[in-house]
Formats: C-alpha cells, structure tokens, sequence
C-alpha cells in the first residue's frame, strides 16, 4: 500500500497548483492522482486563458490581485513559457440597468487600488471601432486584466513539483474512498490502495462525483461553454481586449495572432458534462456577435468545442475542509475563474492543510460550510 501525508485527485491548473504549494508548505509526501493519461486533459485544456480584475465580488478581485505576480513572473520562477500579456477586460452594455453595476464593481476595484475606468459611447467608439456602440450606455476597461497559457501554467506546475518530489499518477481513477468515524483514512484507485490523511477533491466538474464516494454531497453543478474559433479579420487587431457584452454573455478573445475565440451565449444552459457541440445553438450565437461585432458576419469558422465549468449556488469558489469529514478538502466550482484563480487556490488550500488558517484573506465566503454569503454577478 502506498503512503502519503496529501493527496490532490485531480492533475489540472488547480491540482497541480495546490501539489506543489503543499510541497513548498512543508508537507513532505504529496501525490497526484490523475484518470487521465497526461497532465491539464480535463477543464483546464479547454481554458481560454483570461485573468481579470473585474469581479463584483471583492474576493473573487482578492484571488485575482493575489494571483496576478505569479503569472507575470511564472516564466522565471518556474522555467516554462506562459506567454503573459497585459490585454485588458472590456465590459459592455445597452442596459441603462447595469450602469449601477458598473459603478459598483469599479468602488471594488478601487478600493483594491485596482486601475480601471467607465467608458462613454462615445470614448468607447473612439478605442475600439470595430465595436456597436450607438446602443450602448457604456462599459468599463482594466489595463491590468490579460492572458496566460494554461497549458503552460499547469505544466510549469507540473514540472516543479515533480523537481520537489510529489508523485503523479496518471492513468488511475479514484474508485473509493477509506473512511473511520468522520476521518478519512485513504482511499483506492485502480491501481491499489493509498493511505493518506488529507486528500483535496481538485476535480473541476467532477466534485460531486468524488464527493460521493466518501458519502457528501457538494454544491457544485457542471455546465457547458460552447466555444467557437475563427480566422483573424482585417479590422480586429490581435491586441484587442477580450470583450464581454454583459446583457448575452458574448465575449470575444484574440489571440497574439489574430485567431478569435468567441463564446459566452450559452450561460444559461442545463447541467451536464457531454463534450458534443451543439450545432443548433450556432445561429443564436451568431446573431449576437454580429449585433456586437459587425465584422464578424465574415468570420470564417475554424472549429468548435465544448469545455465544462463548475458553479455553486452563489457563483464563488470553494476551498476548505468538509465540515463533516476531517481531512477530506474541496477546492474547485470557481464558474470558469479556476485558471486565472490557480496561484491563489494553490496558496490557500496549502495554508489551510498544513497550518489549519489562512492568513493571505477571508476564506468564509470560499469555505464549504458556508450556507450563505456574497454573490458574485459580474458573470457571463
């Protein structure tokens, strides 16, 4: 049987970021176990990447400011390419309604000495020309949000942590989990058993399922993002900033080349993990992006996939011990903010393993034993 002091299912962003920050916490025999055959297969693989500041809820702004010196320093730090760059968010929209909003979430951002500003039609027309402004009544624009590589991010983790010592175990699902009283004791894969007296749940979609397997059930449902790649236009430069129309959810991402990643329409689906894209959703999708970016009525698409996102009730995250089983930790349902999120989550769930606090911030609004809290709305 093996033994470990930790051990984190699942080798995505998140995983791998909590593996070798508990490696850097001073826990001495750390373990990943992964179903998969490589690293960052699950939700990270189908991560476009965003980090961004404009959150209404000021943990979510927390998680991001805490996280942002790692992503600009992470080629250095960890020896792997991220290609980092500063792009900034674009929030738009024709809703006199959010101006409200607008404003709320930027006196977060300010008080977080977060740079961003509110934007007239009219200065919005002016920046981006390939934007609809004339129904707009305005949007807000942070110069510090940007991009990353998530493949690059978790590998860069990966790597680091396999210099430190944690073992990875691909290829071996999670098929039990040892329990005595309310302690865990370990728990079986396909390959055998495994003693540990911590394990973190770091499954993105699939928390509930592994929650089950010790007999808790976890509020955190998996939903699809349907996500469409198309050939650069001549009128949308590769720099732009990713752009959210907050009243359809669209958004669209450039990459450094010009290739465009569009998606944001389908916020509203039903639960469920199928990776199957749904033709039939194609012709809404395209009338929003086109009502928002004309130009994009030429857009050539190049394919299209699905990714899974988990949410809870209240759209934050968890982090934390389960209050009914000692040693079992959660850390995912961040609603598609678990990448840009990962340096922090890594931090945090570290703290909370190995010291039983955190200092870096507040984790009552992340805990699992919360029964209410802030609600994060800024969601697309």
């Amino acid at each position: 049987m093996k033994t470990f002091d930790a051990v984190v299912i699942g080798a995505g962003v998140i995983g791998m970021s909590i593996a070798y920050h508990l490696s850097l916490a001073g826990i001495k025999r750390v373990a990943v176990v992964e179903k998969e055959k490589f690293p960052c297969m699950g939700s990270t693989a189908y991560c476009t990447g965003g980090i961004r500041h404009q959150f209404s809820s000021p943990t979510n702004v927390a998680l991001t400011k805490m996280s942002l010196p790692y992503f600009k320093n992470f080629e250095r730090a960890m020896d792997y390419p991220v290609y980092f760059t500063h792009r900034g968010y674009l929030f738009v929209s024709a809703d006199s309604g959010r101006l409200e909003q607008f404003e709320k979430n930027l006196a977060v951002l300010r008080d977080f000495e977060i740079p961003a500003e509110f934007l007239e039609p009219a200065e919005l027309a002016r920046r981006y020309p390939y934007v609809r402004t004339e129904d707009l009544v305005g949007g807000t624009i942070c110069p510090l949000d940007g991009y990353a590589d998530p493949y690059g991010v978790t590998m860069g983790y990966f790597k680091q942590a396999r210099k430190r010592g944690v073992e990875v175990f691909l290829r071996e699902e999670v098929i039990a989990i040892n329990i005595s009283g309310n302690e865990l004791k370990g728990l079986v894969t396909s390959a055998g058993k495994i003693s540990c007296p911590v394990v973190v749940n770091a499954t993105g979609p699939h928390l509930p399922e592994v929650g089950r397997l010790a007999g808790l059930e976890i509020p955190a449902l998996p939903f699809r993002r349907q996500v469409y790649v198309c050939s650069p236009l001549e009128g949308i430069p590769g720099h732009a900033p990713l752009v959210v129309d907050m009243d359809t959810g669209f958004y669209m991402h450039t990459e450094k080349s010009g290739t465009m990643i569009l998606g944001g329409t389908d916020r509203d689906s039903f639960p469920g993990t199928s990776t199957a894209v749904d033709w039939s959703l194609l012709d809404g999708f395209i009338e929003s992006a086109v009502r928002r970016i004309p130009r994009l009525q030429d857009a050539q698409l190049v394919r299209a996939y699905v990714g899974i996102r988990s949410l809870t009730p209240d759209y934050l995250g968890i982090i934390g011990e389960h209050p009914d089983l000692k040693g079992f930790f959660i850390a995912g349902g961040f609603a598609g903010n678990g990448f840009m999120h990962a340096p922090a989550i890594g931090l945090i769930a570290s703290q909370l393993i190995a010291e039983g606090r955190c200092g870096l911030l507040d984790v009552g609004p992340l805990s699992p034993a919360r029964l209410y809290g802030e609600k994060e709305s800024n969601v697309f």
